[in-house]
């Protein structure tokens, strides 16, 4: 187990109990984010990064259900963040990141059987076959698993993404290349959104309307990027940032909750019910302090 799951689950428990939200009924809903549902390995203790099992799946959606949990569409999310729609006391966004073969094969049958309802940000540069250099680093643990069940590491398919519209899943852009926005000039961001909505648009027949950034956290969701997906029709946008963005406040960009193999119900239930949101606010001022800090040392080093 990585040492910083570690030490924010030991972190986590000891202030669970002034944390958590659940004593108050209405709480704001979490977004949460996965990226792979993908079957264990036998003998292997250890899983790909950003993956659950089938059955850690299963439980984790289960015990959404359990707690009266409404999962909602991306359009229902963005409906009650206008107000034009009334916010269950208990919501959820269930959302999936880049677009890989196992969203359709393993996690959307388990969502369904459980009456869940699940949102898709797919890399369109993935989905078409395109060189994408993010997903091209495998360790040890990814390339185990793509030999063991190589069904799953393929890219989804258009017609696989279509059936699931059809079925009520939620489509959302996660840009062409999966490159860090905040690592882009500007013209280099148009190149890589319009493309990947014009790739978007030919194959889904809409245009996205919402939008996941590639790493997510903080520097890699510049407001230059958000004005250039904005002017292309996105409406709302999505981080990877760990906490919770209370639905209907002004802006358009919200938090999401990173699920990890390591989270078990106990930590997932923290997650869920606000226990990890403290740890997110940290995390974002030690980016912001390492940018801050990496700002002056180039500064520094040019004088």
């Amino acid at each position: 187990m990585r040492l910083s799951i570690t030490l924010a689950k030991i972190a986590t428990t000891a202030t669970w109990a002034a944390t958590r939200q659940d004593r108050h009924g209405r709480i704001v809903p979490p977004v949460l984010c996965y990226h792979r549902v993908l079957p264990t390995v036998a003998g292997v203790r250890e899983r790909p990064d950003y993956s659950v099992s089938p059955t850690q799946f299963a439980d984790q959606l289960s015990l959404l259900n359990d707690e009266g949990f409404t999962s909602l569409t991306l359009h229902e999310y963005f409906d009650t963040a206008n107000g034009s729609r009334e916010l269950p006391a208990r919501s959820v966004l269930v959302t999936f990141d880049d677009g890989f073969a196992d969203n359709y094969s393993a996690a959307w049958p388990i969502a369904r059987r459980l009456g869940v309802k699940l949102n898709l940000f797919v890399c369109t540069g993935l989905v078409a076959g395109d060189s994408v250099s993010a997903f091209a680093e495998d360790n040890a643990r990814a390339e185990l698993s793509r030999q063991n069940f190589p069904e799953h590491w393929q890219p989804l398919s258009w017609d696989q993404l279509r059936e699931m519209m059809a079925g009520g899943v939620e489509i959302g852009f996660h840009s062409h290349r999966h490159r860090n926005l905040g690592q882009l000039t500007e013209e280099e961001i148009a190149s890589d959104t319009s493309e990947g909505i014009s790739v978007f648009k030919r194959h889904l027949g809409v245009a996205p309307r919402f939008f996941a950034f590639p790493f997510g956290h903080y520097g890699s969701y510049p407001d230059n990027a958000i004005g250039v997906l904005s002017a292309q029709g996105v409406e709302m946008f999505f981080t990877t940032e760990l906490g919770r963005t209370p639905v209907g406040r002004a802006g358009r960009l919200f938090s999401r909750i990173v699920i990890h193999p390591e989270d078990d119900l106990s930590s997932f239930r923290r997650k869920l019910f606000g226990g990890y949101d403290w740890v997110g606010r940290l995390r974002k001022s030690a980016y912001s302090w390492r940018a801050s800090l990496g700002h002056y040392s180039r500064k520094f080093s040019r004088a």
